[in-house]
C-alpha cells in the first residue's frame, strides 16, 4: 500500500476483520485508494480513516451495524466519484470540474462530511487523532467548494439524496462548519 496523498492516507491502514455481525472494520473500505482526489474528498476520507480505531467510534459502529454498513458504502461511493473525476481530468484543476460531479454525489460528499463532524467531535478521541480530525474539519470549513453556492444548490437539488443513505442521513446531524 502506498503512503501519502497519492495512495491511502499514511496515518492508518487497517486490515479488515470480521466482527460478530459480519461488518468489516473501519469507516472507509480498505480497497479504495483516494489519493489525488479533490481536497474535500481526501480530507473527509482520511479523517474517517483516522477515526476507525477510536474506541468511541468502534462502540458506535458495534451498536449500530446498519449505520456502519451505510458509512462504509457511503465512503466507498465518495471515493469512487473522486477517483472517476480525478482520472477523467488528470491534469486539470478541480475548480474547473466540480460540475463533473452529480447533485447526488455532492449530496453524498456533504453527508460524509457530516459523518466526520459527528464522529470526530463526539468525544473519546485521543490526542493526535483528535487534533488530526479537527484539522480536517477546519480545512473543510474553509474549503470554497464546501462553502460555495454551487455546492449548496446541488445538495438542495438532490433533495433527499440516494435512497440507500436516507436512513443514515436521518441519524446524522447537519454540519455547521464555519471558516
Amino acid at each position: 500500500m502506498n503512503a501519502g496523498p497519492e495512495g491511502q492516507p499514511s496515518a492508518h491502514h487497517h486490515k479488515h476483520s470480521q466482527s460478530h455481525d459480519k461488518v468489516p472494520f473501519g469507516l472507509v473500505p480498505g480497497h479504495v485508494g483516494y489519493g489525488g482526489t479533490p481536497e474535500f474528498i481526501y480530507l473527509t476520507l482520511s479523517g474517517l480513516n483516522m477515526l476507525s480505531d477510536q474506541s468511541s467510534v468502534q462502540q458506535y459502529t458495534r451498536a449500530r451495524p446498519d449505520a456502519h454498513r451505510a458509512i462504509l458504502d457511503l465512503s466507498g461511493k465518495v471515493a469512487k466519484a473522486g477517483i472517476r473525476v480525478r482520472d477523467t481530468h488528470r491534469n486539470a484543476v478541480i475548480d474547473d470540474h466540480l460540475r463533473s460531479f452529480s447533485a447526488e454525489e455532492i449530496w453524498m460528499f456533504d453527508l460524509a462530511i457530516d459523518v466526520l463532524a459527528m464522529l470526530g467531535t463526539s468525544g473519546g478521541q485521543r490526542g493526535s487523532t483528535h487534533s488530526f480530525v479537527l484539522d480536517r474539519l477546519r480545512s473543510l470549513a474553509k474549503d470554497h467548494h464546501v462553502r460555495g453556492l454551487y455546492w449548496k444548490a446541488e445538495v438542495h437539488k438532490a433533495g433527499d439524496g440516494p435512497a440507500e443513505f436516507r436512513e443514515l442521513r436521518a441519524q446524522i446531524p447537519h454540519h455547521k462548519l464555519h471558516g
